[in-house]
């Protein structure tokens, strides 16, 4: 219980530091164990710590172990994910260090003595994180040894534990969620996990557990929940007002949308998220060298749809004219060469994206075609493909209050959850209501119906539905971390990364064609100039040769973790006993 105490003091101690004294007692420092049951304040304050642990934002970084993403002109090599080098410590997220607050605050709240709404309430979204930190072990590793009871300190016996079979560990992650449920508000109303959010996170694992990453027999019962689980989150969130915001492009800056689920918001001073914002954008336009974060890559930018449903096909379509008649999640995604202005620091020097090459010396000799300077600045940093992504990023803020960003990030939106279900109701039978919610995410891209009415859906049979599904979600949630964990649950990562043409991911080589004097360097037109550029396709650095499927579907345990528990064994994949599919 010392730890307790101890963990009480830090928590007020930031508190007190921000500015913010959230119970009613002068003497802080009075403050006893007892209090987290008694001082409906000091409980608060102990369960917004673990939010603080476990709430998710974005990772600008993980596009690129990907087809995401493209590299930089500064980088050389891909990811040692797509380099087939990642060792038993490449990914490591396995703490337990949350579990055992979490664990300490759930073994007494049931005899706290304040309101027994708070008590419930605070209960809830204590076991709702409890299932996410398991979740977040189990989708990377198999089973992880699953702990319930705060050890005493010394008892090395209830913490070094062999580890949980990993249907055992969905079992108790699902009912932790079950238990959540009627111990939540409907809904919350202030960021805060409500019943809402645990319906469509339950819907988020229960496909997982259906998913090839899991369900190698593809047992139709797993499929069976993750549509009745899918389909309940649905029903309740759309009884609740939620929807689909009617402009894709408003997503991130309409604060407390409708598609809102689950949420970490962001408010300056107090919290920002220019940490990760300033990586995204140009060098030009960024402090400090930070970029290189989210460049799309070719393979991105080609998957968005035109305007009327079809596929961009290289073999018909023109590059030069690669940005005309896209659906509307193109212009929000991908900012292209000539592309309007998209943040503040645009709109001063009154620009446009150019990412060009030209001719800066005047000679044929230098450089790839006598072009050897880049529009944006070439300094080692830009992007690969000629491609920036505007998505998600604060247009409000100039250079110099770049880390003052304040879109909050989106973790569930209400898209996700209709796109769980359509994937459930394919693998069920159900084609007619996939097809359906495919079709409602299109029609708010922009897409016209066409005369058949489909959205340019072309997909019939379960397997060609199943590839709409999955095309579907690479273009809606770009970005939003979804892909890498998607190619996993999928099986078809290195399927999918080493079958690229040319063995990598692509962008495009764009040469202004004119003379260096009068190239495009501020709001030129390039639907007017276009015909002076010269685009071709590029390839990305290195070639693509990753490791065995299933060393990716789970991923090897630390080796520190395995020094420090003599009981953990290591997956069989990676050269261990343990069965990850068990």
């Amino acid at each position: 219980m010392n730890k307790l105490k101890y963990l009480i003091g830090s928590i007020f101690l930031i508190l007190i530091t921000a500015g913010c004294n959230p119970i009613d007692k002068e003497n802080l420092a009075a403050i006893s164990t007892g209090d987290l049951y008694t001082i409906p304040g000091v409980a608060e304050a102990f369960v917004n710590n673990i939010y603080a642990t476990y709430m998710p934002a974005l990772n600008s970084s993980e596009g690129a172990n990907t087809d995401e993403c493209m590299m930089t002109w500064g980088t050389t090599l891909p990811s040692t994910y797509l380099r087939g080098t990642i060792t038993m410590d490449s990914y490591s997220d396995y703490s337990y260090t949350g579990i055992r607050n979490i664990n300490m605050f759930l073994e007494g709240i049931d005899a706290a003595t304040f309101d027994a709404g708070i008590k419930n309430r605070l209960k809830g979204e204590t076991l709702f994180w409890r299932a996410w930190a398991y979740f977040r072990m189990v989708k990377a590793y198999g089973g992880v040894p699953m702990i319930l009871k705060p050890a005493a300190v010394g008892d090395d016996a209830a913490i070094f534990l062999p580890r949980t079979s990993t249907s055992a560990c969905f079992t108790q992650i699902i009912k932790d969620l079950d238990d959540a449920i009627p111990l939540l508000p409907n809904p919350s109303g202030n960021a805060r996990i409500d019943k809402g959010v645990v319906m469509a996170f339950k819907g988020r694992v229960m496909l997982f557990q259906a998913s090839p990453q899991f369900n190698r027999s593809n047992t139709a019962q797993l499929w069976q929940a993750a549509y009745d689980n899918n389909k309940t989150a649905v029903t309740y969130l759309t009884g609740l007002g939620k929807g689909l915001l009617e402009n894709y492009s408003q997503l991130w800056t309409s604060e407390m949308s409708k598609e809102v689920i689950m949420v970490r918001r962001y408010s300056y001073p107090e919290a920002t998220n220019g940490y990760f914002q300033v990586g995204i954008q140009p060098l030009k336009y960024s402090i400090s060298g930070a970029a290189g974060g989210n460049m799309p890559s070719g393979e991105l930018a080609e998957a968005f749809p035109m305007k009327d449903g079809s596929k961009w096909n290289p073999k018909v379509n023109d590059y030069t004219l690669f940005h005309q008649n896209r659906d509307d999640r193109f212009y929000y995604t991908i900012a292209y060469n000539g592309a309007p202005p998209y943040i503040r620091p645009m709109v001063v020097e009154k620009s446009n994206m150019w990412t060009y090459w030209y001719d800066k010396d005047g000679k044929a000799t230098t450089g790839v075609n006598g072009k050897e300077m880049r529009a944006d600045f070439f300094e080692g940093y830009e992007s690969r493909s000629s491609f920036y992504s505007p998505k998600m990023i604060d247009p409000n803020l100039d250079v110099v209050n770049k880390l003052d960003g304040q879109i909050d990030w989106i973790e569930i939106r209400y898209a996700e959850v209709i796109m769980n279900l359509a994937e459930a109701a394919n693998e069920i039978n159900k084609p007619d209501e996939a097809l359906q919610i495919l079709s409602q995410i299109r029609a708010r891209a922009g897409i016209i119906p066409g005369v058949d009415g489909k959205y340019g859906i072309k997909a019939i049979t379960k397997d060609e539905i199943r590839q709409a599904i999955m095309d579907e979600r690479f273009v809606e949630f770009a970005f939003e971390t979804k892909r890498f964990w998607d190619l996993r649950r999928w099986r078809i990562y290195k399927s999918r990364m080493e079958s690229l043409p040319g063995g990598g991911r692509h962008g495009l080589w764009i040469e202004w064609m004119g003379t260096t004097a009068n190239r495009p360097i501020g709001l030129e037109n390039i639907n007017v100039i276009f015909n002076q550029f010269k685009v071709t396709v590029s390839l990305d650095v290195g070639q693509i040769a990753m490791l065995p499927e299933d060393q990716y579907s789970f991923f090897g345990i630390p080796a520190a973790i395995l020094e420090r528990n003599s009981k953990m064994e290591q997956n069989n994949t990676w050269g261990g006993k343990f069965d990850p599919l068990k």
